[in-house]
């Protein structure tokens, strides 16, 4: 593990413009025959998974089993090895001993959902569960950890793209659960584990739950219910295709990275819901019919992605065009509607910028 000399511990973060040597060991790639993916049948997990095996690793499942979850993301069954729960799953060190790394996407998303008593869910699986799963890791003589964090961790911001050094400021209970997550992980890199936190900026694509706005928006367009606008619509965001955001993750898994720093992955344009609508009406071929209603609690009016830690530590940038990925997620809508979503490759393609 690197000294404090040559990288910051996670506590430097809020105390100024963070400095770090990347040289050869932050790229040099790791040896991987398995990983172990929490939360794989959820709708990142299916993706990561699939990328992997496609780099030859052998990939152990883990979920609870949400059948509605199985639905809407396409996932097989045969992608989950281990069914439970992190926080009591009793084999956990047997899984976790057998695998070279770990994919750390189980918890609970959501930012209307983790106000009131709510956040017990949240703390439990976002906090309490990554505990678990670090001590497992500790137990079994280190794992290397990519960990599932969030631009809620840093609220509002306010101009230009968001660095990681920017202080923590969450607007919601869920955003809290994250912060609290990347401290927690921090301790543990002081007991000698290599943790990733990995900060997902709005992602979309084939397989998005069903709660996030641009799969309200597809379904509105399709004939479901029409999509809520939360007040003028001027929230803006860094929205990022799922296979950009699974191929990160593959990068961060494969190499030796600085322990405890957080990594951006985000897309590097950055729409409004206004806009996002207009785009959407587009490829539906008619306006996506809409409801407005008061703005929501915890709702940042902007994120926007600093990616260049990324570019420097995972040589990874976006590769995927807002309206290509739209594009493929409209695809997956009509096929789902039609009872043919299967999460396949044909209904995921997009055009590339590299």
């Amino acid at each position: 593990m690197p000294t404090g000399s040559e990288f910051p511990s996670p506590a430097d973060e809020s105390s100024g413009p963070l400095s770090f040597r990347v040289g050869e060991p932050s790229r040099r790639r790791r040896p991987l025959r398995r990983v172990v993916v929490t939360g794989v049948a959820g709708f990142i997990g299916p993706v990561v998974r699939e990328q992997l095996i496609q780099r030859g690793v052998d990939v152990v499942g883990i979920d609870r089993v949400d059948q509605e979850r199985y639905a809407l993301a396409g996932a097989s069954r045969s992608g989950v090895d281990v069914i439970g729960d992190l926080v009591d799953l009793d084999e956990l060190d047997d899984v976790v001993g057998q695998a070279d790394a770990i994919v750390h996407l189980a918890g609970t998303p959501g930012v209307q959902t983790s106000w009131a008593t709510g956040f017990d869910q949240h703390v439990r699986n976002n906090v309490v569960a990554t505990q678990r799963l670090c001590e497992s890791a500790l137990r079994v003589g280190g794992r290397k950890i990519v960990v599932a964090s969030s631009s809620s961790v840093y609220g509002n911001v306010a101009n230009g793209r968001v660095r990681e050094d920017q202080p923590l400021t969450p607007l919601s209970p869920y955003g809290a659960s994250k912060a609290a997550m990347e401290h927690l992980v921090g301790a543990y890199v002081a007991r000698g584990l290599a943790v990733t936190p990995m900060r997902f900026f709005t992602v979309y694509g084939p397989g998005q739950r069903p709660d996030m706005a641009i799969h309200r928006m597809f379904r509105a367009a399709l004939g479901g219910s029409t999509f809520p606008q939360r007040g003028a619509g001027d929230q803006a965001r860094s929205f990022t295709f799922v296979d950009d955001v699974a191929e990160a993750v593959c990068r961060a898994v494969e190499r030796d990275l600085p322990p405890g720093v957080p990594v951006n992955v985000g897309g590097d344009f950055v729409e409004d819901v206004r806009g996002l609508l207009a785009r959407i009406g587009r490829i539906a071929g008619h306006e996506v019919p809409v409801e407005l209603v008061p703005g929501a609690p915890g709702d940042p009016a902007r994120t926007s992605a600093d990616a260049s830690r990324a570019q420097e530590l995972l040589d990874w940038a976006p590769s995927t065009e807002l309206d290509d990925g739209l594009a493929a997620q409209w695809r997956w809508h009509v096929a789902l509607a039609e009872g043919q979503a299967d999460g396949t490759t044909s209904s995921r393609s997009v055009p590339t910028r590299r």
